[in-house]
């Protein structure tokens, strides 16, 4: 997914005006933002279908006690397809939404949405299952894209990071929807167990359909970006409201395609292969970094298949109300993020979220070696384990889940950040492509020790984090690539004076004076828009 690439800047010249006074453009943003609630839901709802007897009588095969179980080959192309249309709207959209319009990627998104769902809806053959799967990861990605893309367009600069975070209260509560709508058909025997799930799904789709084509603004930076202007400003009219005047909406738009302009003028003549290149090369390893903290932090195996683990590491349980209390925990942890990150730095959150996780994965792999659990009976030891999956989760969704995005779309310098960015992000993907084709063999061959393969994962991520990411909470874009021209060591980023500004031009970065130094901290904001 594609995160936020800027911190908290402001366009020179436009006051900071109150919440209050944007009130508006944040409604436009959270009917926005909406879709990226299609993702959780899908995603909670088939972890859901992998441990419930309506779906698997219908594409499971018979199993011991008269039950329905559900082949491995088919539980990890249900999930991993997914990954990989998640990979290729990545791909695919960034290119079409700069040509067409970033309207008419929602229409065109939740069109093949629509079409995926009416598929999974009335087949009952794995094939076009398999195909529905990849669409609807397509319509996902790019929806999820397309979302971050238009509210980062479109928000005020000092309000920028509020507007965007937004989204993950969506993921949220699509999470808990998901696995709250799984536990009402959970005993549901019929086929209409899972049909019905499906069709709750429409509401995305359907939703952005009508909105994109009837009332949706376009963004008004890609209207400038092709030279239509009084579109733009009419947008911009329709975003902001009337609490702005038209000077003060002629100001923000002469901005817009100022940046524009200087945009145009940095990134000419960058290559691919730039990314590789002197200082740069160690932008783009931490950017991959970042971009595999989400693979790394184990997430995958409880995102796709937490329903089925609950069963096997807790029987005698209810895996499908567990998942409902994991999914509230997450969102308790993603509504905790904005909060932590006012008062403690990026790299702070991650460094303590890998620790709770690697804690998390240590109890819950001891839990199992000590045999605590075998049986129904042992249930106070498989609530203890239950409640530490739930701690990690909340760990992940205040830490890796809003922050891994941000600090590896920070991190690139400014010339080759488009680049930079979608490389590392494609890396990202693999790995979680990787990570969620693979979990149903260990999961269906380990059950709980499947922990001791995530510890030690997040383990040497932890490592990672403390040793060689950089501080970014606090530093303006010029400010970074300031640093990474004097090859500051990641340790002493947080702490590093920087004399003076330096141009940062035509893709070279000259040097700037030591961290010996002690004059004032560059603090100068760059226009984000």
């Amino acid at each position: 997914m594609v995160g936020y690439t800027g911190g908290n800047v402001v366009a020179a010249g436009l006051p900071q005006t109150s919440f209050r006074h944007n009130i508006r453009s944040f409604v436009f943003a959270l009917a926005v933002a909406f879709g990226t609630f299609q993702y959780n839901l899908d995603t909670t709802i088939i972890n859901g279908f992998q441990a419930m007897q309506g779906f698997l009588r219908v594409f499971g095969v018979p199993g011991k006690g008269g039950k329905y179980v559900i082949e491995t080959t088919f539980q990890q192309l249900i999930t991993s397809l997914l990954q990989v249309g998640l990979i290729v709207a990545s791909l695919l959209i960034g290119p079409f939404s700069r040509y067409f319009g970033r309207r008419a990627g929602f229409f065109v998104a939740s069109v093949i949405g629509c079409v995926a769902l009416l598929i999974q809806t009335f087949v009952t053959s794995k094939g076009p299952v398999y195909v529905a799967r990849l669409l609807l990861g397509v319509s996902n990605g790019a929806l999820v894209n397309l979302v971050v893309l238009w509210i980062s367009e479109t928000a005020p600069g000092h309000l920028r990071g509020s507007y965007v975070s937004s989204f993950q209260i969506f993921q949220g509560l699509g999470g808990i929807t998901g696995a709250g709508i799984s536990k009402a058909f959970a005993k549901n025997l019929s086929k209409h167990s899972y049909q019905l799930q499906l069709v709750v799904l429409f509401a995305v789709p359907v939703w952005f359909m009508l909105y994109s084509v009837i009332y949706m603004p376009e963004s008004p930076r890609w209207l400038a970006t092709h030279d239509r202007h009084d579109e733009a400003l009419k947008s911009l009219r329709k975003i902001r409201g009337s609490n702005f005047s038209e000077a003060e909406l002629q100001a923000e738009l002469d901005i817009i395609v100022e940046a524009i302009r200087v945009e145009r003028e940095v990134q000419a003549g960058a290559t691919l292969l730039d990314i590789f290149r002197g200082t740069d090369l160690r932008r783009t390893l931490l950017a991959c970094g970042a971009a595999t903290l989400h693979a790394a932090s184990g997430i995958n195996f409880l995102v796709g298949y937490g329903t089925v683990f609950f069963q096997i590491a807790a029987p005698g349980s209810d895996a499908f109300r567990n998942t409902i209390i994991l999914q509230v925990c997450g969102f308790i942890g993603a509504l905790s993020a904005p909060v932590l990150a006012r008062y403690f730095g990026r790299k702070t959150i991650l460094i303590a979220g890998f620790s709770l996780m690697c804690m998390c994965f240590t109890i819950v792999g001891a839990t199992n070696e000590g045999k605590l659990i075998h049986s129904p009976k042992d249930a106070p030891a498989g609530a203890a384990l239950v409640a530490f999956v739930c701690l990690y989760q909340f760990a992940y969704n205040m830490s890796c889940g809003p922050l891994a995005w941000a600090v590896g779309a920070e991190i690139p310098s400014q010339r080759l950040r488009s680049l930079t960015f979608g490389f590392a992000m494609g890396v990202g993907f693999v790995f979680v492509w990787l990570t969620t084709f693979t979990t149903p063999k260990y999961l269906n061959e380990l059950g709980v020790r499947v922990a001791w393969i995530w510890m030690p994962s997040c383990f040497i991520t932890l490592l990672w984090l403390i040793f060689f990411l950089p501080e970014t909470e606090g530093r303006s874009l010029e400010d970074l690539d300031i640093m990474f021209a004097n090859r500051v060591p990641a340790l002493k980023f947080k702490h590093y004076v920087i004399d003076h500004t330096i141009a940062v031009g035509n893709g070279s970065e000259k040097d700037a004076d030591s961290e010996k130094g002690k004059g004032t901290e560059s603090r100068d904001e760059v226009a984000m828009v």
